[in-house]
């Protein structure tokens, strides 16, 4: 391979990453919802117990719950959680990333799959 074939392959393998950065970012940014069975006071208990103590901090938020992830560099996402009763006695629960660090416009903080998870939680609770 001559030199020139090597900057491609390491231009394309930059892109790609990049490129997956951005695809993981717009991921990270979803809002994630469900309706549920469950009473509000059973939905945050089960949403509480998603987050473990020791990594995640109460923070203030946009939520009901707001849990900051902890790390060392202080990069950790933000998680709100809004836990609304309905009148035909379910509950909607929606939990997404509100807030996160940034870097060359991709996400960078650490923590933000748990949104999906505590949604994915509540769904196979209530089964």
């Amino acid at each position: 391979m001559d030199g020139s074939g090597f900057i491609l392959i390491l231009v394309l393998l930059i892109a790609g990453i990049f490129a997956l950065g951005i695809w993981n970012s717009g991921r990270a940014k979803r809002e994630h919802e469900t309706v549920v069975t469950l009473s509000p006071a059973r939905a945050r208990q089960i949403v509480e117990d998603s987050f473990g103590k020791m990594l995640w901090a109460d923070v203030s938020g946009p939520g009901h719950i707001n849990k900051r992830r902890r790390t060392i560099n202080d990069t950790g996402a933000t998680i709100s959680v809004v836990i609304e009763p309905l009148k035909d006695g379910k509950t909607h629960v929606t939990a997404w990333m509100s807030a996160w660090k940034t870097q060359y416009g991709m996400v960078t903080s650490g923590g933000w799959p748990l949104a999906k998870k505590v949604i994915a939680k509540l769904d196979q609770t209530q089964a």
